[in-house]
């Protein structure tokens, strides 16, 4: 392996703490990215900035993930594949928000919160057999139909099945 300058390691750190890409990193700082896995096996305090860019890097796409959750992206609204324009013939958008990582932050952030209604307490997901899905769907419709005709259904699993005294 040869030797690294100072330059090409904070070149290499930098960038990877910009992209938390190695074989970008790499590239950008001239060194070939096998002998940037070696040097961060032989030199502890690389090693130990590595782990710091990374963590870097992982910061800065969990802001990203949180400004599309919340803050939303815009997008153009397309017709016929084409983007619509109004009066004065600018391009109009659609601000779109992610369910979907708002609700991955979430989980990562508070795990006890926004866990699975069916993990068992050991961690373990609960294994539901075929009579299980189908009592729990039944409940479901029997909801679904009771607020449809605006009456009161049971509140628990037992009303569709005999079975349950609990809620989903």
């Amino acid at each position: 392996m040869a030797a690294w300058t100072d330059q090409q390691r904070a070149a290499f750190l930098a960038r990877f703490a910009e992209t938390g890409n190695v074989s970008d990193a790499a590239r950008w700082a001239a060194v070939s990215r096998s002998s940037v896995y070696a040097l961060r096996l032989a030199d502890e305090e690389f090693a130990r900035r590595w782990a710091e860019a990374q963590d870097q890097a992982i910061d800065g796409l969990e802001m990203e993930a949180r400004r599309r959750a919340v803050e939303g992206v815009e997008q153009p609204v397309l017709y016929a594949g084409k983007p619509v324009h109004d009066d004065e013939g600018d391009p109009i958008t659609v601000r779109h928000y992610s369910d979907r990582l708002l609700e991955l932050l979430l989980k990562a952030r508070r795990p006890e919160s926004f866990k699975p209604t069916d993990e068992a307490p050991d961690g373990a997901f609960a294994v539901l057999d075929d009579d299980e899905r189908v009592r729990r769907i039944m409940w479901l419709l029997e909801q679904a139909r009771a607020r449809r005709d605006g009456s009161a259904a049971g509140g628990h699993l037992g009303a569709a099945a005999g079975t349950a005294t609990g809620g989903l």
